[in-house]
C-alpha cells in the first residue's frame, strides 16, 4: 500500500545548539532557533583532523572539508559534540529571564489590557 507524502513534512531543520525547530538562520547561513539566532558554529573539525568550512546550498547548510570533500550538515554536527555543550549557560539564562518576562506580562495584561505589536521573529507571544 502506498503512504502520500504530506505537504512540510519530509525535512525538518533543527536548531544545532539545543535540537528544537529551526526557524530562523544566522549569520552563517544555518537554521537555528529564535534563541540562538545570534550564536555562530566555531572550531568544526571532520574526522581527518581538517577544519570543515559551513556552506549554504540549494539543499540547505552543508560542510566543505579540504581532504574528504562535501559533507552532510548532520553527519558535520555528530563529528563535533562539543557544539551542543558550547552555549548551555547562555540558554539557561535566557528562557529564564524571558519565562519571568512572560509572568510579568500576562499579569499586566490582565490588570490593564493594551495593545500588543508582535514581530515576526516572536513566535510564542500567546504562550
Amino acid at each position: 500500500m502506498r503512504i502520500p507524502k504530506r505537504y512540510g513534512s519530509s525535512r525538518i531543520d533543527n536548531c544545532p545548539f539545543c535540537g528544537k525547530i529551526g526557524v530562523t538562520k544566522n549569520k552563517q547561513g544555518v537554521p537555528v532557533c529564535s534563541l540562538h539566532k545570534d550564536d555562530e558554529l566555531k572550531d568544526m573539525k571532520c574526522v581527518c583532523g581538517s577544519w570543515l568550512d559551513t556552506f549554504e546550498g540549494k539543499y540547505g547548510p552543508y560542510f566543505k572539508c579540504m581532504n574528504c570533500g562535501n559533507i552532510n550538515f548532520k553527519k558535520g554536527i555528530e563529528m563535533n559534540p562539543q557544539v551542543k555543550g558550547s552555549s548551555k549557560s547562555i540558554d539557561a539564562a535566557k528562557v529564564s529571564e524571558k519565562k519571568e518576562d512572560k509572568k510579568s506580562d500576562i499579569r499586566i495584561h490582565k490588570k490593564f489590557p493594551s495593545e500588543i505589536t508582535v514581530r515576526s521573529d516572536q513566535l510564542d507571544f500567546l504562550y
